[in-house]
């Protein structure tokens, strides 16, 4: 474990590396959350998780000034994702649920912005999240942007395509719906890896 947390310190991965490497997709079931019914539905089933890697997508804003409401939050286990469209459900009661669990774990990169724009939509007290940041600042890792710490420790790449798409349109696309459910799941992965060489426990 001490070795392995020992190459983890002060490495690097340029852009080109991690161009060279193999491409990461969630190819499992995805489920599009978007009635209340269907909600509780997948909140049940996401409680009987001990961890779930977690995210949100927000339609891009190209004006200065202009922020966009979270449109999406997205949940993953290694073999299931659930994609809730917020603009639908809003902050549902069982999301609201599920965001206050603290025997659920959330984990994903950079959760305090993530929080506090799903806290505009409706105040909660936020639960058993845990950011990989946190623990990648353990390890030394200096980029601790989510490509680069699936490059550096997974071995592969994420594909930013669909990063800066339209979130809030009413029917989202085969791409977007992959590209959502595969950050929740990397970050899941991430937080497995971390826990395999024991930066969790110290």
């Amino acid at each position: 474990m001490e070795e392995e947390i020992s190459r983890l310190e002060n490495s690097t991965i340029t852009k080109d590396e991690i161009n060279r490497l193999p491409l990461l997709k969630f190819k499992g079931p995805i489920h599009l959350i978007k009635s209340k019914q269907s909600a509780f539905r997948a909140v049940r089933r996401l409680k009987q998780e001990a961890v779930v890697g977690f995210d949100t997508e927000t339609r891009p804003s190209f004006k200065r000034g202009v922020m966009h409401p979270p449109a999406l939050a997205q949940f993953a286990t290694q073999t299931e994702a659930w994609l809730f469209r917020l603009k639908s459900i809003g902050i549902h009661n069982g999301l609201l649920d599920l965001y206050q669990d603290p025997n659920t774990v959330k984990v994903g990169l950079a959760l305090h912005d993530d929080i506090k724009h799903l806290q505009k939509l409706k105040p909660f007290q936020p639960r058993g999240f845990l950011d990989l940041a946190n623990i990648a600042e353990k390890a030394k890792i200096h980029k601790r942007g989510l490509r680069n710490m699936t490059g550096l420790i997974l071995g592969g790449r994420l594909s930013k395509r669909a990063q800066l798409s339209n979130w809030s349109k009413p029917v989202l696309s085969s791409k977007q719906m992959t590209y959502a459910a595969t950050d929740a799941w990397v970050s899941l992965l991430l937080f497995q890896e971390f826990q395999k060489i024991g930066l969790l426990d110290s």
